[in-house]
């Protein structure tokens, strides 16, 4: 493996020196690295994993090298993984190998891409190849795609390969499904303040013969002959979608359709639904002072993936928007909702209010529920933010109430019921210091210790009970940034503290810092993961060139 990495770089810097010998390119680059050393904290949940009973130390890092050139775009990029928990939170992944590479030229009104690249169809629903490094996920598709440019405002793109399984912990693989598509996107202006984008777009995938006799094998094991039915070897999926522009509203609509497709319900058992469908809307209002966003979305399954065999996130080929706010207070994100391909009615509301310059109030209503109304999921949230001009002081103080299924999305407990208020103020003494101070408390049995509900478990938390969380940063701008927290578990008399520091120079970023957090689900727009607790040391640089 080391040989080829060798290779493929020594392959990619003879094409620089070739090229810039002849005429000048553009060269550049960006690193991103993580490095950990495992502390054993059994209070805290942190032991009997490899990772604090021998191995200790665990990094990932990804080095992206990209050269352009006379319409040519090049790149590759190396990862490395040692003593990982990114994609098994009790099993480290020592790998490493050319996580992407690619080439791309544009001939005239032709844009060609060959190798691992990344798309989307409409916001997704039906196709959508892309990373989330935080996640642990690098959905790329390898294989070649082709865009051109009907006119200045129509496009058409084709494509086809193989998702990458960024699982595998002994090299880089692909699955072997083959998935193709294609979608076509276009403007149109109908009047001065009357504007329409839409799109049409296909995608299938074909299963491969040992993936198939794996699926013909377990269904042909049901005892119940109602449960047996003959697989497809070929999924096809269809979106119709636009974006309305009418003044000072926007509306986007999607409408997908899916095929026979085999699925697994939440029993682990496969089934063979006639079709799945996606409804999704979303509508907004815009002027001076004020913003609103109303959002839908109906899902029946809707699971797409290279295999019924891929659980969590694992071979998805689509990606369903979450109607969820994305939280940055950190007990106000504690707990949010993953996406549910097989059945989900979603809602969302999100306003902004600006009366004066310098004050604005914000409110967030999100409602999630199963296709037979059972409650997954239900955020109300208010905030207000107060950043007076000429004065050295700000603050936002606002309340987060949550009701969470944690049985459907953890598969353990069952509701948590949350009231969290929380305050961050910042105060400048010059220019380029300030000292930011935030601080949150986290109620749960909120139902019962607030509203006089009778509880069926007094002597049970929901979940780890009430959390207290303190945070103190003091930077100095633009090298110089420093963090003390404390995550506070109440009913254990538990801290979870953390010591940060961090430096900056251009454009490089390296921080240090020693912590203790639980453990808990981490979600960025309703694709989430597992987090196991941590104790020790982190590193991270990041930088570009």
């Amino acid at each position: 493996m080391v040989k080829k990495i060798i290779g493929w770089m020594a392959i990619l810097l003879v094409i620089c020196q070739v090229t810039l010998a002849q005429e000048k390119g553009e060269f550049s680059g960006d690193l991103q690295m993580t490095a950990r050393i495992f502390e054993r904290d059994s209070a805290r949940n942190a032991f009997n994993t490899p990772f604090y009973d021998y191995l200790f130390y665990g990094t990932e890092a990804w080095l992206n090298l990209r050269y352009r050139i006379k319409g040519f775009d090049m790149g590759v990029r190396l990862d490395l993984y040692q003593n990982s928990y990114i994609f098994n939170p009790v099993r480290e992944a020592s790998k490493e190998g050319i996580g992407r590479w690619y080439v791309s030229k544009s001939i005239d009104k032709l844009h060609i891409t060959g190798g691992h690249f990344y798309e989307q169809f409409g916001s997704g629903t039906i196709f959508r190849a892309y990373e989330a490094r935080a996640l642990g996920i690098d959905q790329s598709i390898f294989g070649l795609r082709l865009a051109y440019d009907i006119t200045d405002d129509w496009r058409i793109t084709a494509l086809t390969g193989k998702l990458k399984n960024q699982f595998s912990l002994n090299e880089v693989k692909l699955y072997n499904p083959i998935i193709k598509g294609a979608h076509i996107d276009g403007y149109v202006k109908l009047k001065k303040k009357l504007k329409i984008r839409p799109g049409l777009a296909y995608m299938g995938r074909t299963l491969d013969l040992q993936t198939m006799e794996a699926i013909f094998l377990e269904v042909d094991s049901y005892t119940n002959q109602e449960d047996r039915f003959v697989p497809p070897f070929n999924t096809h999926l269809f979106s119709l979608y636009n974006t309305l522009y009418a003044g000072k509203f926007t509306w986007f609509t999607e409408l997908s359709y899916k095929l026979p497709d085999v699925l697994r319900n939440a029993e682990g058992r496969l089934f063979n639904p006639n079709n799945g469908y996606v409804i999704y809307n979303s509508l907004s209002y815009s002027r001076k002072g004020f913003g609103l966003i109303l959002q839908g979305k109906y899902t029946k399954n809707f699971d797409f993936r290279v295999s019924p065999n891929e659980t969590l996130n694992a071979g998805i080929i689509n990606f369903l928007p979450a109607l969820t706010r994305i939280n940055t207070f950190r007990l106000a994100a504690r707990y949010n909702a993953a996406t549910q391909f097989l059945g989900e009615l979603a809602f969302q509301a999100d306003m902004v209010y600006t009366p004066k310059r310098g004050l604005s109030f914000n409110a967030n209503f999100s409602n999630l529920t199963n296709l037979e109304n059972d409650l997954l999921f239900r955020e109300i949230y208010l905030d207000v933010e107060h950043r007076p001009r000429k004065k050295k002081w700000s603050f936002t103080a606002g309340i987060q109430a949550v009701d969470y299924n944690q049985l459907v999305y953890e598969n353990k407990g069952d509701y948590v019921h949350t009231l969290t208020p929380f305050g961050e103020f910042e105060y400048k003494f010059t220019r380029k210091k300030s000292l930011k101070t935030e601080i949150s408390y986290m109620l749960t049995k909120r139902n019962y210790r607030l509203f006089g509900q009778e509880d069926p478990n007094p002597d049970k938390d929901q979940d780890l009970g009430d959390w207290f969380w303190i945070q103190s940063e003091f930077s100095m701008a633009p090298h110089w940034s420093f963090a003390i927290s404390d995550m506070y578990r109440v009913s254990q008399n538990l801290h979870y503290p953390t010591f940060f520091i961090a430096y900056s120079k251009d454009a490089s970023r390296f921080s240090l810092s020693y912590s203790k957090q639980p453990d808990g689900i981490i979600c960025t727009g309703g694709v989430c993961r597992f987090e196991p607790a941590f104790s020790g040391v982190k590193f991270d640089v990041l930088t570009s060139f």
